[in-house]
């Protein structure tokens, strides 16, 4: 979605942008054939886009098969065990997740297909703690106290306070206003996509820039900008380059309509989706695994698997990334040169590293309450980024998510606590060599640990810890197949903030992973999944 300016200046996975950012070329209701088939949609992947798809699409009536290569359903919206731990693999917090102040966007959607009725969800009690060296500050999850709390301690700063949050919220009312702007016909999106310059002012302007011109565009301390600009330790990018458009509706639907977590883990809500598809009349397969898109004709028919069965079907649904998509499961004879060269032109964002640390200890008891906790070696973005992904842990940033005071006693038993260190990195720098591969990682953890003990000293005593467990960018690859082990899809810079289309020069297969408009994130997929599956049920003329 491309806008021009017309006498006026000019997207977690941050969650009801994603309604709005447009796919090109959904315009025409084109049936599919009604052939003789299996199911009158496959959906290959049981993460959260895959599951959100086949749960809006069964509500709907339609015949729904779900095939997942692994022997549980979630994707990264999952836990394991370790002794007497359980782990979230991914989750830290879902924007617009739960019944929220203005019950709008992702919640609406659970509501739908009925998921809400088989997830409980709940508000975290605190957005973030922010700690810089010269700053250390807990928000929380309302604009009322996170306005509050940093005027009280930047009273200077009152008027640019406000100021973040009146763009923030104008820039998503303006993209509520777009959300339905991927269904249109040709014609009124023309006409829509014209007026954008006079009745999306706010959109039109942010667009284009990043989360460093927002900041000082409101702020002046510099302290007060790294604590506000925070969270771009979950989208990807260092605030110099990190779309602002994503960022303020991020934020927006962070502070607007709360931020949530699953009782019993984010397990939780990916076996309701699960439940929930296979009530409604769907199949759930799990031990599956897709290895081609069985094309004729220009249409997809079905997919075939790794222990050569075959399934057809009207309709074709990929939670994948895009290069799995094009180069392996459809094959790029059967993509344009045009959507290739797309692919291709976009850079893919950071993968992640980090620890899980299962610990013998009571952290609420010792006065830590905080649930989410940001330790920063540097005030500047740049320089955390920069020395994260060359493998210089101790001198970067560092997400501590302390999941047994979330009030979940699946997490630890009493006394004791459940820690997840999370950082970014790229899988270049991890050596594929087995031996060097295990003696890094060791060494790194150790220094990530180092990093959050300027905050939990605790966790530097061996004696703490019962559980220790790394992952890196290549255990991400392994498990979800996402090329560089990459979680956020592409970079979300203001060049990139469109990413890819849900649609695919297939006409009966979408895409419906974070690599594409809605973003990423545990929210974001799912509103993938929703759009992948509205496109779906235009075509068949089904409200």
């Amino acid at each position: 979605m491309r806008f021009k300016t017309v006498s006026v200046r000019t997207l977690p996975i941050i969650i009801l942008i994603i309604f709005v950012i447009a796919a090109a070329g959904c315009s025409s209701l084109q049936t599919q054939p009604a052939a003789k088939t299996d199911y009158d949609v496959i959906v290959i992947g049981a993460g959260m886009g895959g599951l959100s798809a086949a749960a809006h699409l069964a509500v709907k009536g339609q015949k729904v098969l779900v095939l997942e290569k692994h022997n549980i359903v979630g994707g990264s919206t999952t836990k394991f065990s370790r002794g007497e731990f359980v782990f979230d693999a991914a989750l830290h917090e879902m924007a617009g997740g739960g019944p929220g102040r203005k019950d709008r966007g992702l919640y609406q959607l659970l509501k739908a297909t009925g998921v809400d009725k088989k997830a409980q969800l709940y508000e975290v009690p605190h957005l973030y703690r922010s700690v810089f060296p010269d700053v250390d500050i807990t928000l929380p999850p309302n604009w009322e106290g996170f306005k509050s709390e940093l005027k009280k301690k930047w009273p200077q700063e009152a008027k640019g306070i406000d100021k973040f949050h009146t763009l923030c919220e104008a820039l998503f009312t303006d993209l509520m206003e777009l959300r339905d702007l991927f269904r249109y016909g040709t014609v009124r999106a023309t006409l829509t996509k014209a007026m954008v310059p006079v009745r999306q002012r706010t959109f039109l302007k942010w667009k284009s820039r990043t989360v460093k011109d927002l900041m000082d565009e409101c702020f002046h301390d510099e302290n007060l900008k790294a604590v506000v600009s925070q969270l771009w330790v979950y989208y990807g990018a260092p605030v110099e380059k990190e779309s602002a458009l994503i960022f303020m509706a991020a934020t927006e639907s962070y502070l607007a309509d709360g931020a949530w977590h699953i009782k019993g883990s984010s397990q939780a809500l990916s076996d309701a989706y699960a439940a929930r598809i296979e009530e409604l009349g769907g199949t759930v397969k799990t031990s599956t695994l897709v290895t081609k898109i069985i094309v004729e004709k220009g249409r997809a028919t079905g997919v075939k698997t790794a222990t050569g069965q075959t399934f057809s079907a009207r309709y074709i649904v990929a939670n994948t990334d895009p290069y799995q998509l094009a180069y392996k499961l459809i094959g790029q004879e059967n993509m344009t040169p045009a959507y290739l060269e797309k692919i291709e032109s976009l850079k893919p964002a950071n993968s992640l590293f980090g620890v899980f640390l299962g610990l013998s200890i009571d952290l609420a008891g010792l006065g830590y309450e905080d649930t989410e906790i940001f330790y920063n070696a540097h005030q500047s973005s740049m320089k955390n980024y920069e020395a994260m992904m060359k493998g210089d842990f101790k001198n970067g940033s560092v997400a501590i998510t302390i999941y047994s005071n979330l009030g979940d006693p699946i997490y630890a038993p009493k006394g004791k606590s459940v820690v997840k260190l999370d950082a970014y990195s790229d899988v270049s720098y991890w050596p594929e060599n087995r031996a060097a591969y295990e003696k890094l990682k060791a060494q790194k953890m150790d220094e990530l640990i180092e990093l959050a003990a300027k905050v939990i000293p605790e966790i530097a005593d061996p004696k703490n810890i019962e559980i220790k467990e790394g992952y890196t960018p290549r255990t991400i690859q392994r498990y979800t197949m996402n090329k560089g082990g990459v979680v956020y899809g592409f970079e979300l810079t203001p060049g990139q903030w469109e990413k890819m289309p849900n649609t695919t020069p297939v006409p009966n297969v979408f895409i419906a992973s974070n690599w594409t408009q809605a973003w990423h994130g545990v929210g974001s997929c799912q509103i993938n999944g929703w759009r992948a599956a509205r496109m779906i049920l235009d075509r068949e003329g089904i409200e």
